[in-house]
């Protein structure tokens, strides 16, 4: 088994907007902001090769989907088919994508443009998974949730056959568990992956960025303030029940971390920074 973060670009947004009732003077300590109240965010996925099965954990915006979302200014995009490539493996290669929810910052990367600027599949032989919900709400969003969405992207891994929906938790395949999740939107896949023993948890947007582990400290844009609470809770004592490892997708420098226990609390105990260092701590290497 062999696991690599894969960086797809970068966006900025509010503060306020990321760490919702905790105060500035608070998370500013743990997390970058400029003067405009501007936090930046990474769109990093997970690739697991698993020899067999070639698996990857959400796939970035895709540089064909930010037209007209100048607000996040996004910058130094990258397709998640592209950085495979540079360590050479071929798209067709993979067999799996596991996306956390179908938000576009999330699912954009699935596709890719063509020479005569068609969209089409970025990764032709893989599978796609979802919720059965977020997909659902794809195509019936809420008010709240109606410019998050691709459904160009979703439409077209529907036609192509390969888009399969997730209803239940449990095993997707040998070494990768899914757990449904609900707070920021209804119908994540929170994605627990073993690693030579260890636990790496994929957990997309219930847990997006390092300084997410307080317990209070959610995005203001979730749906359900109390439900994202909850749900990371529970997610947290899986983590430090199993001794786990929590990989970040919007972490703009950490890419992983560990937990600790303290007096009834959590914190972050190693905050990992590159893949070597996750690797070695995974016994990849």
């Amino acid at each position: 088994m062999n696991i690599h973060s894969i960086e797809t670009g970068f966006f900025s947004t509010d503060g306020g907007a990321m760490f919702g009732i905790v105060s500035r003077k608070v998370w500013s300590r743990t997390y970058a902001v400029d003067s405009e109240n501007r936090c930046p965010l990474a769109m990093r996925a997970l690739f697991v090769d698993m020899g067999a099965r070639k698996v990857l954990f959400d796939a970035g915006v895709g540089a064909a989907s930010v037209e007209g979302m100048s607000y996040y200014k996004f910058h130094s995009l990258k397709s998640a088919s592209d950085s495979l490539m540079d360590l050479g493996y071929d798209p067709k290669e993979v067999t799996d994508v596991v996306l956390s929810h179908l938000h576009f910052d999330h699912c954009g990367g699935c596709v890719r443009l063509d020479a005569g600027g068609n969209r089409v599949e970025a990764f032709p032989k893989a599978r796609y998974w979802a919720s059965r919900k977020q997909v659902e709400l794809t195509f019936a969003p809420s008010v709240w949730e109606a410019d998050s969405y691709a459904p160009d992207v979703v439409r077209l891994l529907q036609e192509s056959g390969r888009l399969h929906v997730v209803d239940t938790d449990g095993a997707l395949m040998p070494g990768v568990w899914v757990r449904l999740a609900d707070g920021h939107t209804s119908g994540q896949l929170i994605s627990l992956i073993d690693v030579h023993g260890s636990l790496l948890v994929f957990s997309g947007d219930v847990i997006p960025m390092s300084t997410h582990v307080m317990p209070l400290c959610i995005a203001a844009v979730d749906n359900c303030a109390e439900v994202s609470v909850r749900e990371k809770l529970k997610l947290l004592e899986t983590v430090k029940e199993k001794d786990g490892v929590l990989f970040f997708y919007h972490d703009a420098t950490y890419i992983a971390a560990d937990l600790k226990h303290v007096n009834g609390r959590m914190f972050l105990r190693d905050k990992i920074e590159t893949t070597e260092t996750l690797k070695k701590k995974l016994g990849c290497l």
